[in-house]
C-alpha cells in the first residue's frame, strides 16, 4: 500500500469520525499544564471578533437568539438565582461595609465590599484575570487598568445591552451517579451525560449554569467545579457565559500555572464572562417540576465604569 494511500486513510479514520469521538480524544491529553498550553492557540478567541472586541463570548448572543429564547417563557415562572447577603454579617464576603444613614424624614445607605471571593453572587468581567503580565483578553495591555480602573474591558461593556438569552442548567447534583463531593471536578463526559439525563442539547450562545449541590460549603481550599479540560467542551460548544453555585473551578487538581482554568484562561483566553457564587437550589426544584431544564434568563450587570466585577441577580424566567 502507498504512503499516500496510508495518509488518506489515516485522516479518515482521525476526522471521519464523529464530532463526539473528536472531542473525547482532545479532551484525554489534556492531564497537565503543559498540555493546556498546547491547546491554548487553538481555544482562544482574540481577535475573533475583531480587535476592538470588549465582549468575548457574548457575541454568540445574537437578537436572534435573544428572540428564540424568549419562547420559552411559558407560565411566568421567575426564580432568583443569586445568594441573599449581608455586608457584614455573612462569612467570607472580603471588606464589607455597610452603614446606615437614617434621617428624620427617610433613609440612605452605603454598601461596600470586594465582590470577588466566595460570598457574594457576582459577575467577572473581562478585565479580572491577565493573560499575562502584559496582556489581557484580545491583547488589551494590562497597562490600561489604573487607580481609575479599567480603560478597557470594564463590566460596563457587559452590561451596555444586558445579557439575556436562553439559559441552562446542568444539574451535576441531580443527575450524575454517586453525587458531587468537594474537591471533584467534573468532567465533560459528565456533561454530556448529565445533559442526555436532562433532555437538553447545548446550542450555540447559551448561559449554562452548573449545580454542585454544594453552594457554601465550596472554599478556596477545596470546591467541586469543573475540570480544565472543560474549557475545550465549553469552547466548542459556543457557551456566552457560565455560572455555578462555586467558582466554577474544581479545586484542589494537579495543575499548577492553570490551576484555576476557567479564570485563568476562560476570561483571558476565550472571553468568558462567568458567575461565580449563584444560588441553584430552587432552579433545581422548578426545573424538575417543569420537567424542563431550558428557560428564559435575565443577568443586569452594573454600568459603572472601569470596574472588573459587580454583584448580580440573575432571574430565571419559565
Amino acid at each position: 500500500m502507498s504512503t499516500l494511500i496510508k495518509s488518506i486513510l489515516l485522516c479518515l479514520l482521525l476526522f471521519g469520525c464523529t464530532s463526539e469521538k473528536r472531542r473525547s480524544i482532545k479532551y484525554e491529553v489534556i492531564d497537565s499544564d503543559e498540555a493546556i498550553e498546547v491547546i491554548l492557540p487553538d481555544i482562544t478567541n482574540w481577535n475573533r471578533w475583531g480587535p476592538d472586541d470588549e465582549i468575548g463570548t457574548l457575541n454568540f448572543i445574537t437578537p436572534e437568539k435573544i428572540a428564540k429564547a424568549s419562547t420559552l417563557i411559558k407560565k411566568g415562572i421567575t426564580v432568583s438565582l443569586a445568594r441573599q447577603t449581608s455586608m457584614t454579617q455573612t462569612k467570607g464576603v472580603r471588606e464589607g461595609r455597610y452603614e446606615m444613614q437614617k434621617g428624620a424624614y427617610g433613609s440612605r445607605d452605603f454598601v461596600g465590599a470586594v465582590w470577588h471571593g466566595f460570598a457574594v453572587t457576582h459577575l467577572d468581567g473581562l478585565s479580572h484575570v491577565f493573560a499575562d503580565t502584559a496582556q489581557m483578553y484580545n491583547g488589551y495591555p494590562v497597562s490600561n487598568i489604573s487607580e481609575r480602573g479599567a480603560q478597557q474591558l470594564g463590566i460596563e461593556k457587559l452590561a451596555e445591552r444586558g445579557i439575556v438569552g436562553r439559559g441552562v442548567l446542568i444539574d451535576a447534583a441531580e443527575y450524575l451517579d454517586g453525587g458531587i463531593t468537594l474537591g471533584q471536578a467534573i468532567t465533560p463526559h459528565d456533561l454530556n451525560l448529565i445533559l442526555d439525563r436532562e433532555q437538553v442539547k447545548i446550542k450555540s450562545g447559551d448561559i449554562l449554569f452548573v449545580r454542585t449541590g454544594l453552594g457554601t460549603k465550596n472554599t478556596r481550599e477545596k470546591r467541586a467545579g469543573l475540570h480544565p479540560c472543560c474549557v475545550v467542551w465549553m469552547h466548542e460548544n459556543e457557551v456566552a457565559l457560565l455560572g455555578s453555585d462555586g467558582d466554577n473551578d474544581a479545586h484542589p487538581i494537579p495543575f499548577d500555572r492553570w490551576s484555576s482554568p476557567f479564570h485563568t484562561i476562560g476570561i483571558p483566553y476565550l472571553g468568558l464572562p462567568l458567575i461565580d457564587n449563584a444560588d441553584l437550589e430552587a432552579l433545581s426544584e422548578v426545573c424538575k417540576q417543569e420537567q424542563r431544564y431550558e428557560f428564559f434568563v435575565s443577568i443586569n450587570p452594573w454600568r459603572i465604569e472601569g470596574t472588573t466585577s459587580c454583584p448580580i441577580n440573575p432571574i430565571a424566567v419559565f
